[in-house]
């Protein structure tokens, strides 16, 4: 018989579990994992444009240390890994993965990434990022990217241990960092910490990244990042250490896991804390089954953990467990509510063509202008006495004792304070006006619109309540775009000065984070873009959670994918509080993509046992 020439051909099957690439084509992404958290180099920023003279706080050149370079190199290192991958894919090297259900969701964000910057309210923040975070377009697109880029490279367990390695040496630096920062001993505050950070031809005096005693911030700027970074890495680390096979390894990875339990409780993050205790339990959970097995690393982890906790808050003078109990919400609330209520406040600031006022909880103050000169009298336009030495006037009335009012050397007005809470007035032709962010001169305040629920908790959760009560208004004006990547401090009422004196004594604050995840990538690139995020991470934890309650977790490849679905867990959860940032972002997307490809792995070779 003749074969049947026209009988469709089966495509060839390419096994590229066996294959070895080099290490080489590996670099771009580790340096990601195991190299750009820890680069700290400074670069003088000349501001200009809109972003930074009308939001920033009007200077003229600012010195970044933690994120400009740490975003370009993320740029950089992507794109040399998408030219790597293009080359091996068309080699027939590397594959291309179908996983749709991630790839179509990816991609959607991408384009409201786009769009978003297409309509930003200011295009040249949107394309490279604002001042301190820097994660504008391209840095959002080198985050999808890079999650491609791992999920296709990840194809063997030898793949799997080169991340292993990154991670390690991440985690052996960043913790040395964070244990000798919290005993006083700050790297780069010695001379060969500052030779090393700063450009020879920056010249910088009095260089301080202090964040207060027995606090780490490390390398990633806030000891908030640090709590999320934290957060990602212990579980890797416990990981890690029950894969050990050797005496040296063992001793290796306990030091490790010991490190990242001081770095996280170190950090004093309470997002951070929120996020080992969820990922905790999703791996107790997972971890039933072998709970037996196990039960000397895993007692001995949570002794480690309890004797850290007890002996550092020993050691900050009982600062930790101050923390951890804000936990209760309730109470923190009633604290709130109650302390709002007989909480001084400025009330009112009245602008006018020659006259202004400001009412507060206690008393108000009026002031005339008449020509050169100012005058001064109370809520029952009673004149008020003065007494005036150099700049400096005093009104002699005991109801106004807690005012200090100087007259500004460089401009015609005056400078308020009341109560720690400072006021600059400026005296213009067309009338009185308040001096607000960046230098703006501001007509008539304006209260923000708020969010109900959170009114009277300004001050809940080191002042995410106000943040929160501004911001959410918002959403409704970005639902299908947002304002622009890193555009969320255009978008914020920066205008809202009475809620800001009160919230934060000074009314030319800059809030320039929305101190959460979701609030932030909702605003930034539009809340349908932050449902498809959701979607990604929802399904990876979902599918990660049915596949790990089946199968024993007895090879690298399986504890690394469950803890790696552990760390992802526990990093949303911080991020209810917690920013994303780019000292620590792509790092979440490393280990999301290699998540995703260990599950794909195990579940091929689960499909290929069954009959």
């Amino acid at each position: 018989m003749k074969a049947n020439n026209n009988a469709k051909k089966e495509p060839l099957k390419i096994d590229y579990e066996n294959k070895r690439l080099s290490t080489f084509y590996f670099l771009p992404l580790l340096l990601i994992a195991g190299f750009i958290p820890l680069i700290v180099y400074g670069k003088y920023l000349y501001l200009s444009g809109t972003t930074q003279s009308l939001y920033w706080t009007g200077q003229q050149k600012y010195l970044d240390f933690f994120s400009y370079w740490k975003s370009r190199w993320v740029i950089a290192l992507t794109m040399i890994g998408l030219v790597f991958y293009i080359i091996l894919y068309v080699q027939k090297k590397l594959p291309f993965k179908n996983l749709k259900q991630y790839y179509i969701p990816l991609g959607i964000y991408a384009i409201f990434v786009v769009v978003s910057t297409i309509f930003a309210k200011d295009t040249q923040t949107a394309l490279w990022g604002f001042v301190d975070m820097y994660q504008g377009m391209f840095v959002l697109l080198s985050y999808v990217i890079i999650t491609f880029l791992t999920i296709n490279f990840v194809n063997n367990e030898r793949d799997v241990k080169l991340f292993v390695k990154a991670f390690t040496f991440l985690m052996i630096v960043e913790g040395i960092f964070g244990i000798t920062q919290y005993f006083g001993f700050d790297f780069f505050q010695t001379a060969l910490g500052k030779k090393l950070i700063v450009p020879s031809d920056v010249q910088v005096e009095n260089l301080s990244f202090s964040f207060g005693p027995k606090t780490i911030y490390g390398t990633l700027f806030n000891p908030n990042f640090v709590g999320s970074f934290a957060t990602l890495m212990l579980p890797l680390a416990v990981a890690f250490l029950l894969l050990a096979k050797t005496k040296k390894q063992r001793i290796l990875y306990t030091v490790i896991v010991a490190m990242m339990i001081f770095t996280c409780i170190g950090s004093n993050s309470r997002a951070g804390y929120l996020g080992v205790a969820v990922s905790a339990l999703y791996v107790l959970w997972l971890f039933r089954k072998n709970a037996i097995k196990h039960w000397k690393g895993i007692i001995s982890i949570f002794a480690a953990f309890a004797i850290f906790l007890v002996g550092l808050n020993v050691i900050s003078q009982g600062a930790i467990f101050s923390r951890l109990k804000e936990f209760n919400i309730k109470e923190q609330i009633e604290i709130t509510r109650a302390t709002n209520e007989n909480a001084f406040k400025i009330e009112d600031i009245a602008l006018g063509k020659d006259s202004f006022s400001i009412t507060t909880s206690r008393e108000k103050l009026n002031f005339k202008i008449v020509g050169d000169k100012l005058y001064f009298s109370d809520q029952d336009d009673k004149e008020l006495r003065i007494e005036t030495k150099g700049n400096k006037i005093t009104i002699n009335d005991n109801r106004y004792s807690d005012y200090k009012i100087i007259i500004a050397d460089n401009y015609p007005g005056i400078t308020v304070e009341r109560s720690s809470r400072v006021m600059n007035f400026y005296f213009s032709e067309n009338g009185v006006r308040l001096i607000g962010t960046g230098g703006k001169l501001i007509e008539q305040t304006v209260p923000a619109e708020s969010f109900g629920p959170l009114n009277g908790l300004e001050k809940l959760g080191s002042n995410r309540g106000y943040i929160w009560g501004r911001t959410i208004p918002l959403l409704k004006n970005y639902m299908f775009y947002g304002a622009g990547p890193d555009n969320f401090p255009m978008a914020f009422p920066q205008d809202d000065i009475l809620t800001k004196i009160n919230v934060y004594i000074d009314s030319n604050i800059v809030v320039d984070k929305a101190h959460s995840l979701y609030l932030q990538i909702a605003v930034n690139t539009g809340v349908l873009s932050l449902l498809t995020l959701l979607a990604i991470w929802g399904y990876y934890i979902f599918s990660s959670f049915k596949l790990y309650n089946k199968v024993e977790l007895n090879s690298l490849e399986r504890y690394v994918g469950a803890f790696c679905s552990a760390g992802i867990l526990g990093y949303l959860a911080a991020g209810i509080f917690n920013d994303n940032v780019v000292s620590v972002f792509p790092i979440f997307w490393i280990i999301l993509g290699m998540g995703i490809s260990i599950n794909m792995r195990i579940k091929n070779k689960l499909s290929d046992r069954e009959p």
